[in-house]
């Protein structure tokens, strides 16, 4: 059973996230939270094991960029996968760096966001197509030289 936190400040995504994670087998839901200061003081708690963040980005009271760090020195071998409507490639970029090993756009996001999240434990790292697009524009721009 990998245990998925959601941070997530709409409470309609949050809860569709949530269902998703319910009706798999193979997940089980730590919680649900709105804010980086809740996620922090969920991460803190000894008590609670996390093996999936799933994050969105644009929370009230800072970044989930500041989740991610956080949960990769509280909880080692947890894995992130950001899902934001930020699908610009400096977002993009700094989740990668702070340690995500996914990024779904919110236009993107799949119905059954278990799936994604098991894929991902099962060694995938799920991107949006678009997000796709532009990682690999940035990367071509970055190595491209002149001939």
């Amino acid at each position: 059973m990998w245990r998925v936190l959601i941070v997530e400040d709409d409470p309609q995504m949050r809860a569709f996230f949530a269902a998703s994670v319910r009706r798999s087998g193979q997940l089980e839901l730590v919680c649900g939270v709105g804010s980086v200061s809740e996620a922090k003081a969920l991460l803190d708690d000894g008590e609670q094991a996390v093996d999936v963040l799933l994050t969105d980005l644009g929370l009230p009271d800072g970044s989930g960029l500041e989740i991610i760090r956080h949960a990769r020195l509280r909880h080692p071998s947890c894995e992130a996968l950001v899902i934001s409507m930020f699908g610009d490639e400096d977002n993009v970029l700094a989740s990668i760096e702070a340690g995500a090993l996914g990024y779904i756009h919110k236009d993107a996001a799949p119905d059954d966001i278990a799936t994604t999240i098991l894929e991902m434990k099962a060694g995938a790292s799920p991107i949006s197509p678009m997000i796709a697009r532009r990682v690999l524009s940035k990367y071509r721009s970055m190595h491209t030289t002149v001939r």
